[in-house]
C-alpha cells in the first residue's frame, strides 16, 4: 500500500471529479423524456438512494480497514471466486473508461474540433490522462484538488443565464409526471450523472481519517454532485419549453450558446474547454482503478496502466460511434453495475456478518 494517506479534502474531490463527467450536460434532455418537469425531483431521489449505498459501503469497509474492495472479495469469497469478481471489476472500469472517452470525443467533434480526426483526439486525450494515471493515488488526488477551482468557474459561467428569459411555471405542477416516471428519471440520473461514487470502495485504506469522518466526507461529495446536477436540471427546465428540451441533446451548452456579450463570444465553447478537465478526470480515475484491480504490487502499476491505456485506445477505435451503439454500450454497463456496485457490496456485507469475519476496526 502507498504510505502517504489522503486527507478529507483529497477524498472529497477524488469522488466529485470522478462523478462530474459528460452526463450532466445531457441529463436535462434525458430526464425530460422520462420524468418531464419533475426531473429535478428524480435527481434528488437518486442522490438519496446513492447515499444509502454509500452508508452500506462504509459499513463494509470499516470491517476491513486495511483492504480495498478487490481484497475484500478474495477474503470473503475465496481466491478463485474473488479473483473472478475482481476481473469483472477490471473489465467494468476499462469499459467505463472507454465509454466516457467515446462520448467525450463525440462531444468535442460536434462542438469544438469538427475537422480533427477522432483517432487523433482519442490519442491526445489518453496520452494526457496517462501522464497523470501512472502517478500514485496521492499525486492524482492533489491534482484533482488543484483543478477543483474550475468547477466553481463553471458554476459562475452558468450564472450568466440570468440574461435569458426563464419561466418558473415550467416547474409546476409538482409531481405531474407521476411516481412511475419520476422513478424512471431517478434510474436515469444514477447511471448518467452520478456515476463515480464507487470510487469510495477503493479509498478507505488510504484515508487519513476513517470511522465516521470518512462517511461524512463521501456523503458531502455525493451531496455536492447531487446539488450540482439538480441545479443544471432546474435551470434547463426553466429556460426551455417541454418540446424544445426533449429535442436538444446538450441543453446546458445550448442555452450558453444563446448568450451574447461584447467582450466574449461563444460562451458555450469556453464552458466546454473548461469542462474538458472533469471529463478527463473520470477517465484517469477509471483507468487507475482498473489497474489496481489486477496489479499485485505498486512497482508494476505504471506498466499495467500503460497496457490498459493502449487497450482502451484500441477498444475506442473498434467501437461503433453511432447513437444506437452508444446506448447499447451504456445499457450493458448498467446491467453490470447492478451486480458489481449494488448487489455485490450488500452480499459481502452480509457474508462478513454471517461468517463473523472482519479486520481490526478503526
Amino acid at each position: 500500500m502507498e504510505k502517504k494517506l489522503l486527507s478529507n479534502v483529497e477524498i472529497f474531490f477524488l469522488i466529485v471529479q470522478t462523478q462530474i463527467g459528460i452526463g450532466v450536460l445531457s441529463l436535462p434532455n434525458t430526464l425530460q423524456n422520462s420524468s418531464g418537469n419533475d426531473g429535478w425531483i428524480s435527481v434528488l431521489l437518486a442522490g438519496a438512494i446513492l447515499q444509502l449505498f454509500l452508508l452500506l459501503y462504509w459499513l463494509l469497509l470499516r470491517r476491513f480497514p486495511t483492504l480495498t474492495i478487490t481484497q475484500i472479495t478474495t477474503t470473503l469469497l475465496g481466491k478463485y471466486v474473488g479473483t473472478f469478481i475482481n476481473f469483472v471489476f477490471y473489465l467494468y472500469f476499462i469499459l467505463s473508461s472507454t465509454l466516457v472517452l467515446i462520448i467525450f470525443v463525440k462531444l468535442l467533434k460536434e462542438w469544438l474540433l469538427t475537422i480533427t480526426p477522432a483517432w487523433m483526439l482519442t490519442l491526445l486525450i489518453l496520452l494526457t490522462c496517462l501522464y497523470l494515471t501512472v502517478s500514485s493515488l496521492q499525486i492524482i488526488a492533489r491534482f484533482f484538488v488543484l483543478v477543483s477551482a474550475l468547477i466553481l468557474l463553471l458554476i459562475i459561467i452558468s450564472f450568466m443565464s440570468v440574461k435569458l428569459p426563464m419561466d418558473i411555471q415550467n416547474l409546476f405542477p409538482l409531481g405531474s409526471s407521476g411516481i412511475k416516471n419520476i422513478l424512471i428519471g431517478t434510474h436515469d440520473s444514477i447511471f448518467l450523472s452520478l456515476y463515480g461514487f464507487e470510487v469510495a470502495l477503493f479509498l478507505y485504506p488510504y484515508a487519513r481519517h476513517k470511522k465516521r469522518t470518512f462517511l461524512k466526507t463521501i456523503s458531502l461529495a455525493n451531496l455536492f454532485v447531487t446539488a450540482l446536477s439538480t441545479y443544471f436540471v432546474f435551470l434547463c427546465i426553466m429556460i426551455f419549453s417541454d418540446k424544445l428540451l426533449s429535442q436538444v441533446d446538450y441543453p446546458v451548452l445550448f442555452f450558453l450558446r444563446a448568450l451574447e456579450f461584447q467582450f466574449i463570444d461563444r460562451i458555450d465553447q469556453i464552458f466546454i474547454a473548461i469542462w474538458i478537465v472533469p471529463m478527463m478526470m473520470s477517465i484517469v480515475m477509471y483507468t487507475y482503478l482498473a489497474s489496481k484491480c489486477i496489479s499485485i504490487s505498486n512497482k508494476k502499476q505504471p506498466t499495467i496502466v500503460i497496457i490498459n491505456t493502449g487497450f482502451i485506445f484500441f477498444l475506442s477505435l473498434l467501437a461503433r460511434k453511432d447513437d444506437l451503439s452508444i446506448n447499447l454500450y451504456s445499457m450493458f454497463l448498467k446491467y453490470v453495475s447492478y451486480g458489481m456496485l449494488f448487489c455485490l457490496p450488500i452480499l459481502l456485507l452480509l457474508l462478513s456478518f454471517l461468517r463473523k469475519e472482519t479486520g481490526e476496526k478503526t
